[in-house]
């Protein structure tokens, strides 16, 4: 070290500055400054209880948000004390109750925002979009690529499922435009229509689009507006909300003289095998098909169902989500079992295909050609949560 001065006599001088320039940086706060204003989502978070934070509506001044609307306990903020802090600070209720400011992320939007229908948790939602393993390109100059990735969620519901659909689509998409603005008081007829040209150029040229379909229009206009008020509206482009049917919405897309359009489908609904074959031919080959159903009895409907319709999907693997084994998979098949009787007469145990002893305390489903097998891969059974599966279309349907 005694050499390295004489032969770069700045060394100490660089050194000097490089420890200030370090010091600097490791004194500086590891987060922006963001102010909150008017028309913001924020997330209070209780400050020492770990109890479920709180979704604030869009703050508007001179009102307050409700923390606690029971009898017993009734206290809220001033939509004023939060307007104009940074995030992380605290805010105190009415009460007396401590608060921290927060910028909510998705899963905390998701999950504590109001609700009029039970939402899929953000673990169950972030589980479904790796299934379809989404990998969209970002626009680039003179793409020649004019295919669309087109995906199709039959039951909209809450639309926890949608946002997250919607961001991992999102970089498929160039920037959505940005409307010029108009004064409620002003009457501008041409800017609004050419505001609404745009608009229609835009979201003809998409590279990605989600198809979200409930039969409830209440449902369909509560979940716009979740999707709409999350950062702004950011993901909210990239969506289409239909209501009706599914054999409405398919049949009139069918009718149109274009070949099968959708690239993956989510059913979330009520009997989802009745719907398979309808799908199914909107399709594209080696598209993926996920039915999301409360019982694994329900799963063993829409494999039962593919196999009499001889419909062109593959079951690839079911999923259990929710609680403590979320994640975990199980093992569902149509076998044919081979009942040999021993010289007493009795019959032994059935054995499939691949010579494993099916075991009767699991749950089975019969039919006149063979029995469903239906049992965790790994461990005992477990009781509650939903389940999903997950088909593959493998060859084109014939008519």
């Amino acid at each position: 070290m005694t050499t390295l001065p004489r032969i770069f006599p700045n060394t100490s001088r660089v050194l000097s500055r490089t420890r200030c320039l370090s010091w600097l940086s490791s004194s500086c706060r590891s987060y922006s400054k963001k102010i909150v204003k008017e028309n913001d989502i924020v997330l209070l978070k209780h400050r020492n209880n770990p109890s479920a934070p709180i979704v604030t509506g869009k703050l508007r001044s001179g009102r307050k948000t409700t923390l606690s609307a029971t009898s017993n306990w009734r206290d809220g903020i001033e939509n004023d004390h939060i307007i104009g802090k940074e995030l992380r600070e605290v805010v105190t209720s009415r009460k007396g109750v401590h608060y921290r400011i927060l910028e909510p992320t998705l899963a905390e939007y998701t999950d504590c925002s109001p609700r009029i229908v039970t939402p899929i948790y953000s673990q169950d939602a972030s589980l479904i979009v790796s299934l379809l393993d989404l990998h969209p390109t970002p626009p680039r100059p003179n793409d020649t690529n004019e295919d669309r990735l087109e995906i199709f969620e039959a039951g909209t519901g809450h639309g926890a499922l949608t946002l997250h659909l919607a961001r991992a689509i999102h970089a498929a998409n160039p920037p959505a435009p940005i409307p010029v603005p108009i004064e409620p008081t002003e009457v501008n007829n041409t800017q609004l229509e050419q505001n609404l040209a745009i608009d229609k150029t835009w979201r003809e040229a998409r590279r990605a689009v989600i198809h979200t379909l409930d039969i409830n229009a209440a449902h369909s206009q509560h979940a716009a507006q979740v999707v709409k008020n999350f950062r702004k509206g950011l993901y909210f482009p990239n969506v289409d909300f239909h209501t009706g049917t599914i054999e409405e919405y398919i049949s009139r897309r069918m009718a149109e003289p274009e070949d099968p359009f959708l690239d993956h489908a989510i059913l979330d609904l009520p009997s989802t095998h009745e719907y398979f074959e309808i799908v199914s031919k909107a399709m594209k080959t080696n598209g993926t098909l996920i039915g999301f159903c409360p019982s694994i009895t329900q799963i063993n409907s829409c494999v039962l169902l593919t196999k009499q319709k001889n419909l062109p999907l593959f079951l690839e693997k079911v999923i259990e989500i929710g609680g403590a084994v979320g994640g975990r998979e199980w093992d569902v098949r149509l076998v044919t079992p081979r009942a040999l009787k021993n010289e007493s007469g009795e019959k032994k145990p059935a054995v499939d295909a691949v010579g494993e002893v099916e075991d009767r305390k699991v749950s089975e489903t019969s039919n006149n050609r063979g029995e469903m097998v239906c049992r965790p891969k790994v461990g005992g059974r477990v009781s509650g949560g939903g389940f999903v599966g997950l088909w593959r279309r493998i060859t084109p349907f014939s008519q």
